[in-house]
């Protein structure tokens, strides 16, 4: 990829991502109806590892953070999975030479999926303490 190009992507996605939380953080998704809902579990009645997500970015970036979690706890993965990809992102660029990325281990995709289809399941158990994964 061109460096004009990724210069171009990062700014877009940048300007993508200022929006979103500016949305995000003025607006409660529980509130307004422009909101997509989890088509998941609006057929099943079940929990997807997404319900919650949308509640948990607003409470997050107004500072409630416990309220955050409790509506989706996956959040602090999310913002540790970016924090660091940023992270490495900006630490290649200042540092050319070879950055070693975790996420790039062939390790990471099954830790994260299997971590993911765990909290799918154990949200959707009825009984203490998996009712806390519950949004």
């Amino acid at each position: 990829m061109s460096k004009n190009l990724k210069i171009f992507t990062y700014t877009g996605l940048g300007f993508i991502a200022i929006a979103a939380s500016s949305l995000y953080l003025n607006f409660n998704p529980t509130q307004f109806s422009f909101f997509p809902q989890c088509p998941f579990h609006y057929f099943t009645g079940l929990h997807c590892p997404g319900c919650g997500t949308q509640r948990a970015i607003h409470d997050v970036l107004n500072g409630n953070i416990i309220s955050g979690l409790q509506h989706n706890i996956l959040i602090v993965l999310a913002i540790l999975v970016l924090t660091y990809n940023g992270f490495i992102m900006l630490r290649k660029h200042y540092y050319p030479q070879k950055t070693k990325n975790l996420l790039y281990h062939k390790a990471t995709p099954m830790i994260l999926f299997f971590t993911i289809i765990f909290y799918w399941i154990g949200r959707n158990i009825p009984f203490e303490p998996f009712t806390f994964l519950a949004p």
